[in-house]
């Protein structure tokens, strides 16, 4: 009877731990973000990177047409393999203003990552010659600039209607963390 009694009081404990620890696993799982890190939005950077011309190796050539339908068959559209996801991502440019004032030109840019969504960016202020380089979310949204520009301004052609890019290799790209800049 006595071994009862005490064998009940060793219940007592473990039963509490065992109903706290069920009562920790409910709260994990309905709110997982207060137990869990969050991460930053993802998006996606444009910098431009001035006098880049005919400093490396170039892949593939395309025509940015100022103000071009979805029809335009000269399509700006670059496929690589995504650094930081098992994907194929898509970079389309697009010219969209010259500024007569300065020379220089500005692109709208779609960034399809596969894996995580769709961003478009836009920078100006771009002249012939400029590089311009795409950072990217790794898989902790931390953005990752390339040591090469994805793409390079190599001519504004015709009455200033088309730019001719020239698309890097992937190869050279080698990705390393982006300081973060203060807003």
């Amino acid at each position: 009877m006595k071994q009862r009694w005490q064998l009940g009081l060793l219940a007592v404990p473990l039963a509490l731990v065992l109903l706290l620890a069920g009562i920790l696993v409910l709260i994990h799982q309905l709110h997982p973000a207060t137990t869990q890190r969050r991460l930053p939005p993802p998006h996606v950077q444009l910098v431009r990177s001035p006098n880049s011309a005919y400093k490396y190796h170039l892949c593939a050539e395309a025509y940015a047409y100022l103000r071009a339908t979805p029809d335009n068959p000269y399509k700006t559209d670059f496929s690589f393999h995504d650094p930081f996801r098992d994907a194929q991502d898509t970079i389309i440019p697009h010219l969209v203003a010259i500024d007569a004032s300065d020379h220089s030109l500005s692109f709208s840019i779609t960034v399809i990552l596969r894996q995580l969504a769709t961003f478009e960016a836009q920078i100006s202020h771009i002249h012939e010659l400029d590089g311009i380089s795409i950072q990217l979310p790794d898989r902790q949204n931390q953005l990752q600039g390339s040591s090469v520009p994805q793409f390079v301004v190599v001519a504004v052609a015709g009455p200033g209607i088309v730019a001719v890019l020239d698309y890097t290799c992937p190869q050279q790209w080698h990705w390393s963390t982006v300081a973060a800049q203060r807003s």
